[in-house]
């Protein structure tokens, strides 16, 4: 049996399930209006800092070498860190769609009419799909024992997308 056409179904399956988790975010309604719309001032991506650490092999090591070390131990870290990382990846969308919304109300509010941030936006509204996707496919792939997950891309697209909020807010201020 040709070992290829498995690989390649596999494959096939992760990108579409990729798309799907990417274009279901796009489309999804801005946050609700009723916050504070300054909250962004004080958001920093530092709170997003204990994710990178969720699924160091250090901690695993560590375990391991403990007096009373059974696998079973680990398998149940495992379980609740990835139950921890996926209610921090929904704060984080949630917080991306909110800081996003702000650079739209920005952008709407201007003083002067910016096409080309609009572009901006879009982009970093992909790029953030895109990178969480990845991550939602890593995690797949982590709980099957293959590979770790890795989120500075997904951290860096929600830090743009505040650095984006500052460049707008001078605009806005005169609105």
């Amino acid at each position: 049996m040709n070992v290829a056409i498995p690989i390649a179904a596999t494959l096939v399956a992760f990108a579409a399930v990729a798309f799907f988790l990417l274009f279901r975010k796009l489309s999804v309604a801005a946050p609700r209006s009723g916050s504070d719309p300054n909250w962004w001032r004080d958001f920093s991506v530092a709170r997003y800092r204990p994710l990178a650490r969720l699924f160091s092999p250090d901690d695993y090591t560590f375990l391991e070498a403990q007096p009373g070390y059974r696998p079973e131990i680990a398998r149940r870290l495992r379980v609740e860190r990835r139950r921890i990382f996926r209610h921090y990846l929904r704060s984080i969308s949630r917080d991306f769609d909110r800081l996003h919304a702000t650079a739209r109300l920005f952008l709407l509010h201007a003083q002067q009419d910016r096409p080309e941030l609009a572009g901006v936006l879009l982009k970093q509204r992909l790029v953030f799909g895109y990178a969480m996707a990845a991550i939602h496919g890593r995690l797949v792939l982590q709980t099957l024992g293959l590979g770790t997950v890795d989120v500075r891309r997904l951290v860096g697209a929600v830090d743009a997308m505040r650095a984006q909020l500052l460049a707008l807010q001078p605009q806005a201020a005169g609105a």
